[in-house]
C-alpha cells in the first residue's frame, strides 16, 4: 500500500530529472550542431588553422629552448623576440592595404608560406645576425597567420554565426598548439643527438606538419575567388564629420586595449617556458603544462558565446581577462612549479575566450570598411607593444628576476580593462540597446520590463 503511494512520485521525480538533463545536454549538442552547419569553405579554414598552428605551437615551446643550448641568454631571446613582433607590427598595419588589393585567400597563403620558409631557416641557423634576420622574416609571415582569422571570418560567416565560427576558431588554435606543445615536448627525448641536435629536428618536423595546412587552403571554392558574402546588418559607413570621428575614436580605444594588454603579456610569455625550468621542470614537463593549457583553452573556450551572453561582451572580456591576476599574485608572493602550472594554464584559456568575444564585439561596433583596418592595427599595436615588453623583460630578468614581470602583467591588465569597459560601456549604440549583447543580461531586460510597467492610455 505505502509502495503504491511512493512510486508514482518517484517517478515523476525520474521523469522530471530526465527532463532536465535532455535540456541541459541539448545546448552542447546543439552547439556542436552548429558547428558542422558551416559552409565548406569555413569548415576548410578550420582544419587549415588546426594544422598550420601546429608548427607555431612546436616553435613557441622549443625555440628559446634551443636558443639556450646555442649558449644565448634571456636577453638574446628577447632581441629574437623583439624582431619578430616588430616585423610583425608592421605586416599587421599594412594588413588591410595588402587584404584589399590581394584578396583574404592569396594574402594569407603567401605570409604563412613566408612563416614556413623563415621557420624552417630559423631551425638550422646558428649565428646570432642570422637568427635575428630569420625572426623578423618569421614576424612577417606570423601577422598573416594570426591577423587574418577574423576577417576572413567576417567576410565568409554569416552574421549570426560570427560568434560562433570565431570563438571555434580560436579553440582549434588552442588545440592545434596544443598538439604541437605535446610533439615539441615529446619529440626531444626519443630523436638521437645532442639537446640541440634534437631540438633542431622538432622545429623542422613541426615546420613540415604546419605546411599541410596549406592543403584545405587550395581546396576552397567561392572564397579563394571572391571578396566575401554580402552583410546586411552591418553598421553604415561613416559619411558625416562627426561619425567619422565617433569611428576613429572608437578604432583608437581598441587598438589602445590591444596595445596595453600586449605590454603585460610581452613580458611574462615569451619566457615562461624558460622560467618553468628554473623551477624545475624538464623539457617534457614543459610540454605537458603547454599541451594541458592548450587543451583547456580549446575546450572551456568553447564556452565564450555563454560568457558573452551572460555577462555581455563587455563585461565578459573584462572577468575573462583579469582571471589571470589573482594567479600571477599569488606567483609573485609564493613561486612554485605546481602554481606556474596552473596561472599558464588559466592565462591560455582566458586568451583563448576572450579574443573572439572583443573581436566580434568590435566587428558590431564599426563599419565594414573600418574592420579589416582595425584587426590589422590592433595586431600592430599588439606586436609593438609586446616587443618592447619583452626586450625590456629580457634585461630584467637577468639582472632582477622574472617577479618584476608579472607585476607588470596584472597592472597592465587592470589598466587596458578598465579603459575597455569604461569607455565602450558609454558608447551610444551600447547605451541606445542597438548593440544590447554588449551588456549584461539583466541589464537587457530591464527595458523590457520598464515598457511592461508603463501605462496605457
Amino acid at each position: 500500500m505505502g509502495q503504491g503511494h511512493i512510486l508514482p512520485g518517484v517517478a515523476r521525480q525520474v521523469r522530471c530529472r530526465r527532463a532536465r538533463g535532455e535540456r541541459v545536454l541539448a545546448v552542447p549538442l546543439g552547439y556542436l550542431r552548429r558547428q558542422f552547419n558551416f559552409s565548406r569553405d569555413i569548415r576548410l579554414f578550420l582544419l587549415y588553422n588546426l594544422l598550420a598552428n601546429v608548427g607555431w605551437g612546436v616553435f613557441a615551446l622549443i625555440f628559446n629552448l634551443y636558443l639556450r643550448e646555442l649558449g644565448l641568454r634571456e636577453d638574446d631571446m628577447g632581441a629574437f623576440s623583439a624582431a619578430q613582433t616588430l616585423a610583425m607590427a608592421g605586416g599587421a598595419a599594412t594588413m588591410g592595404v595588402v587584404l584589399d588589393r590581394l584578396g583574404i585567400w592569396r594574402a594569407i597563403v603567401s605570409g604563412v608560406s613566408v612563416f614556413l620558409l623563415a621557420s624552417l631557416g630559423l631551425a638550422l641557423a646558428e649565428q646570432r645576425e642570422v637568427l635575428l634576420v630569420l625572426s623578423a622574416i618569421s614576424g612577417i609571415g606570423l601577422a598573416y597567420l594570426f591577423t587574418s582569422t577574423m576577417p576572413f571570418i567576417i567576410a565568409w560567416a554569416r552574421h549570426s554565426e560570427r560568434q560562433y565560427v570565431s570563438t571555434l576558431a580560436f579553440s582549434v588554435v588552442s588545440l592545434s598548439t596544443t598538439m604541437g606543445s605535446l610533439l615539441g615536448g615529446f619529440l626531444p627525448g626519443v630523436l638521437p643527438g645532442q639537446d640541440a641536435t634534437t631540438y633542431r629536428w622538432t622545429l623542422i618536423a613541426g615546420t613540415l606538419l604546419a605546411a599541410l595546412g596549406l592543403v584545405p587552403m587550395f581546396r576552397m571554392g567561392p572564397a579563394r575567388k571572391g571578396r566575401g558574402l554580402p552583410d546586411p546588418t552591418a553598421a553604415k559607413e561613416a559619411t558625416e564629420p562627426h561619425e567619422r570621428r565617433r569611428v576613429r575614436t572608437d578604432t583608437a580605444v581598441f587598438v589602445l586595449v590591444g596595445g596595453l594588454m600586449a605590454v603585460g603579456a610581452g613580458m611574462v610569455i615569451p619566457f615562461y617556458n624558460v622560467y618553468l625550468t628554473t623551477l624545475g621542470a624538464e623539457a617534457t614537463l614543459v610540454g605537458y603544462i603547454y599541451a594541458v593549457g592548450g587543451l583547456s583553452a580549446a575546450l572551456i573556450g568553447l564556452l565564450a558565446p555563454t560568457v558573452s551572453r551572460h555577462l555581455g561582451s563587455l563585461w565578459g572580456v573584462a572577468a575573462v581577462r583579469l582571471s589571470v591576476v589573482p594567479f600571477y599574485l599569488a606567483l609573485i608572493l609564493t613561486p612554485g612549479l605546481p602554481l606556474a602550472a596552473v596561472a599558464h594554464i588559466v592565462r591560455q584559456t582566458s586568451i583563448s575566450m576572450a579574443w573572439p568575444i572583443d573581436s566580434t564585439f568590435i566587428a558590431e561596433v564599426l563599419p565594414p570598411r573600418a574592420r579589416s583596418r582595425v584587426y590589422g592595427l590592433r595586431s600592430a599595436a599588439w606586436n609593438l607593444g609586446y616587443s618592447g615588453a619583452s626586450l625590456l623583460a629580457g634585461f630584467l630578468i637577468v639582472r632582477v628576476g622574472y617577479e618584476v614581470t608579472f607585476v607588470d602583467l596584472v597592472v597592465f591588465s587592470a589598466i587596458a580593462m578598465a579603459i575597455f569597459v569604461g569607455y565602450y560601456s558609454r558608447h551610444p549604440r551600447v547605451r541606445s540597446g542597438e548593440l544590447s549583447g554588449a551588456m549584461p543580461r539583466w541589464r537587457r531586460e530591464q527595458p523590457v520590463l520598464a515598457a511592461r510597467e508603463e501605462p496605457v492610455g
